[in-house]
């Protein structure tokens, strides 16, 4: 952790005068090592602002057909519980490094619902990880990654970890 704040921005020059200000920052998180340090990254940012940070994790929809069954419906709702927890304990975690942020359990498509909680949370600014770990989870991630930059009502930062 103490590596990842060492890297991350200090001492910006912060001006409220036709400067940056950023007050709110959205950063949504899969919980995988990979969006920890996103968020850790997102922490020392937002302490050099005074800003506040929401952890928007999404949980993907799923096809009607997985309802069919009693234990499709149980399945998935035990999933989202145990995400909803994983959720809070990441939280719990980042909260170590940086005490003002709070979280948001979404269930839907990541780009769209990341974009909807910067429209509902009067964003500054989203920051992103640049894609997934693994190489079809990266270029997924790449893709989600894009998608939410298009689609952002605020500026976005893709967060991009250094060994990369």
């Amino acid at each position: 952790m103490n590596e990842i704040l060492e890297q991350a921005p200090k001492n910006l020059a912060v001006t409220t005068q036709g400067g940056l200000k950023i007050r709110r920052i959205v950063v949504p998180i899969d919980l995988s090592a990979r969006s920890e340090k996103t968020a850790l990254y997102a922490a020392a940012l937002a302490r050099n602002f005074g800003a506040s940070i929401t952890f928007v994790h999404i949980f993907p929809t799923e096809a009607i057909s997985i309802f069919t069954a009693q234990d499709g419906l149980e399945t998935y709702e035990r999933e989202r519980d145990l995400r909803k927890k994983a959720l809070a304990r990441f939280a719990d975690k980042i909260r170590k490094a940086y005490s003002r942020c709070d979280t948001e359990f979404r269930i839907g498509d990541a780009a769209e619902e990341t974009k909807l909680a910067a429209l509902e949370l009067d964003a500054d600014l989203i920051i992103t990880a640049s894609c997934h770990s693994g190489l079809a989870g990266c270029l997924s991630g790449l893709e989600q990654t894009q998608r939410i930059a298009n689609q952002a009502p605020c500026s976005v930062l893709v967060y991009q970890e250094t060994n990369e």
